[in-house]
């Protein structure tokens, strides 16, 4: 039961610090995790296990799946090796959904889990195990037991909120200024959502990184579950939340790697949108399918 505890804590924060959007609430965190088609999968212990992880917009007291996501992460994790890989989708990506091309952070809303799961599968190429969406709400208390956690930026900026000043380097951050800087996006260098969903990526490692250091600590782990998993709702079996858990808290902070899916501004209906870089989100996909690796980088002009 301990085992379990310390797992699921870190799951719920790892994940719902990374996609954390802009709300100030303080009442407890609301997560849902559910699975999709391919959860026999996750049961079976497979090698690699994918979690589509979304932060909504949606207003307290209404259910978590209803809001725009406007923070995504699948997160691809391969227990056995330590590895694991965070694709970052930007929330304008104009994409095909049922209804109709829209920007992909309206997919939760108007298809529910699965059917961003499919819209996400379309695109890389992953078809996720399970889909995890959480709210703000906990953000603060579940960064409140993490303690700080240290950040490194190659940009130097003021967050949109709070004056927090972000610096070229390390930075140590408490829980008001972490949630400062991930929701910061207009005072970015290039005032894009690309840069922030960079820093999501940036912060989750971060906070891998303090949580690896901390869990001897006494308390801590049973600490941070009692702040993170209050409004927690699955349909997964217990034994499957284990082995999901096991698998994801499995991660070596050196040996994690991460992408965004490029593309193209445009304009769709007056609104800024994105067409996605196609060819290389299915080539990413192709890559880290199997084992959770980029060894042909992010194909992104990068490097």
């Amino acid at each position: 039961m301990k085992a379990l505890r310390r797992a699921l804590a870190r799951l719920t924060l790892v994940t719902g610090l990374v996609v954390a959007v802009p709300t100030a609430s303080v009442h407890p965190a609301t997560i849902s995790l559910t699975t999709t088609g391919t959860a026999k999968a996750v049961d079976a212990g497979a090698d690699v296990v994918w979690v589509l992880a979304l932060g909504s917009e949606a207003a307290p007291g209404v259910d978590v799946t209803q809001g725009l996501t406007d923070a995504m992460q699948l997160i691809g994790v391969n227990p056995g090796t330590g590895r694991a890989v965070a694709i970052g989708l930007p929330r304008d990506l104009y994409v095909a959904l049922p209804d109709g091309r829209a920007r992909i952070n309206t997919a939760l809303r108007e298809e529910g889990p699965d059917g961003v799961a499919g819209v996400v599968d379309e695109l890389v190429g992953i078809t996720p195990d399970v889909v995890l969406v959480t709210g703000s709400d906990g953000f603060l208390s579940m960064l409140g037991v993490v303690g700080d956690v240290r950040v490194e930026s190659p940009l130097t900026f003021t967050t949109d909120e709070g004056g927090v000043q972000v610096r070229s380097g390390g930075n140590t951050f408490d829980a008001p200024q972490a949630l400062d800087y991930a929701r910061t996006r207009d005072n970015l260098p290039a005032g894009s959502d690309f840069e922030r969903v960079a820093n999501h990526q940036r912060l989750l490692l971060g906070v891998l990184e303090r949580l690896r250091a901390a869990e001897d600590e006494e308390g801590f782990m049973e600490g941070a579950a009692l702040a993170a998993l209050g409004g927690l709702s699955t349909d997964m079996s217990p034994a499957a939340v284990y082995r999901l858990l096991q698998a994801l808290t499995a991660v070596d902070p050196e040996r994690t790697a991460g992408c965004i899916i490029g593309g193209t501004f445009g304009v769709e209906f007056g609104a800024a949108v994105v067409y996605p870089d196609e060819a290389q989100a299915r080539a990413i996909g192709d890559d880290a399918r199997d084992d959770a690796r980029l060894q042909g980088g992010c194909r992104d002009g990068s490097g």
